[in-house]
């Protein structure tokens, strides 16, 4: 019999997101199949000091263990997992499962810390990490790509404080009615505004900015209907039956998704068979314009006439009741088969990309 895989769960972070990656992690440690897998917790505080242990998910949530120690990342390829910052003893770990939503854990920061080491880990990789917690980035390419997306624009922090004049008039001739004004590099809703034309338009562009370094402003599509869609794989990704948003408030803002459960979850959406094809055909064109693995969920603002992509989060929400597994839960793939499948996907495509070819030698060195 094949010996048990040690997955490392990270979770925490310095990040808006950090109580709910939490939740993420717990569900999933609570779900691993334990017939293949041996979790390895490595949970990260808001200060970014890593610990591992047992007691890490205590450690979390205020409630300090002896059964943790402090550790750092090996990058040395002999030595994957982690060192003990006292006597550096190694935690050795075969794959790890980032549960890390938002800035440093889902875009593409970590992704690359990992590519450094050597470690194969589930989602996906770096560029297209960074590229989907980017909103301005995820939109253009996705426009390139053929793919509709909201009509908008983006804000540089240097452009808002060096011409706001100009900026304010620049969106008072191109974007009109109702506008949504996001910080481009945050997720859950957080930081989100909605002004009614100019009204409030200038203080929620400024609150984006305390989050963000670049905000969008985008035209509301009126009466939009919040469909979301689940990718599963790395080559050949599949595409789980769309899902319906019908939020608690005026849009699906921090406090509808975590706070208040006042939102409604329903799959499959109630769309046409035609439209919910149209909508994950989409779905994987997105993910792949983006060069996505492993996973991802795809949001759409869907109108009378029209479907526009939204965002795409390469690290969703991850507990039994979050979007993404009851997607995918709907489509035929239960909550601890997800997750398996997840990690095994991380395995394929590290075996993949370690055998290309990355270095190369040379008949005669070169003369410094």
């Amino acid at each position: 019999m094949n010996a048990k895989k040690k997955v490392a769960l990270i979770f925490g972070g310095q990040s808006t997101e950090h109580d709910v990656s939490i939740v993420s992690a717990s569900s999933i440690a609570k779900a691993l199949d334990s017939r293949l897998f041996e979790p390895v917790y490595v949970a990260i505080d808001k200060q970014g000091r890593w610990f591992l242990g047992q007691g890490a998910f205590d450690l979390l949530r205020g409630k300090p263990r002896g059964d943790v120690s402090r550790v750092i990342l090996s990058t040395d390829p002999d030595h994957r997992g982690f060192l003990a910052l006292e006597g550096g003893d190694l935690t050795a770990v075969d794959v790890v499962f980032p549960v890390l939503h938002g800035p440093r854990g889902e875009d593409g920061t970590l992704q690359g810390m990992l590519d450094m080491a050597l470690i194969p880990y589930v989602g996906c990789g770096t560029a297209a990490s960074a590229i989907a917690m980017d909103k301005d980035a995820t939109k253009r390419i996705l426009a390139q790509a053929g793919l509709p997306v909201v009509k908008g624009t983006c804000i540089t922090r240097w452009m808002w404080e060096t011409a706001r004049k100009e900026v304010m008039e620049e969106i008072a001739s191109s974007l009109h009615g109702e506008l949504f004004i996001k910080p481009a590099t945050m997720g859950s809703s957080i930081g989100i505004t909605k002004a009614a034309a100019f009204e409030g338009l200038e203080q929620g562009i400024a609150s984006a900015f305390s989050f963000s370094n670049k905000v969008l402003v985008e035209e509301a599509v009126p009466n939009a209907l919040e469909i979301e869609v689940g990718i599963l794989g790395n080559y050949e990704p599949q595409a789980s039956v769309p899902g319906q948003v019908i939020p608690g408030g005026e849009y699906y803002d921090f406090n509808a998704k975590y706070v208040d459960n006042s939102s409604e979850l329903i799959i499959p959406a109630r769309i046409s068979k035609s439209l919910s094809d149209e909508i994950r055909f989409m779905a994987r064109d997105a993910f792949a314009a983006i060069g996505g693995s492993g996973l991802a969920r795809v949001d759409f603002l869907v109108s009378q006439t029209r479907a526009y992509i939204n965002e795409i989060n390469t690290l969703p929400g991850f507990t039994s009741i979050s979007m993404y597994p009851k997607l995918w839960e709907a489509t035929g793939v239960p909550y601890q088969a997800l997750i398996t499948d997840l990690i095994n996907l991380a395995l394929a495509r590290f075996q993949v990309e370690e055998g290309l070819i990355k270095t190369i030698e040379l008949e005669k060195g070169l003369e410094v």
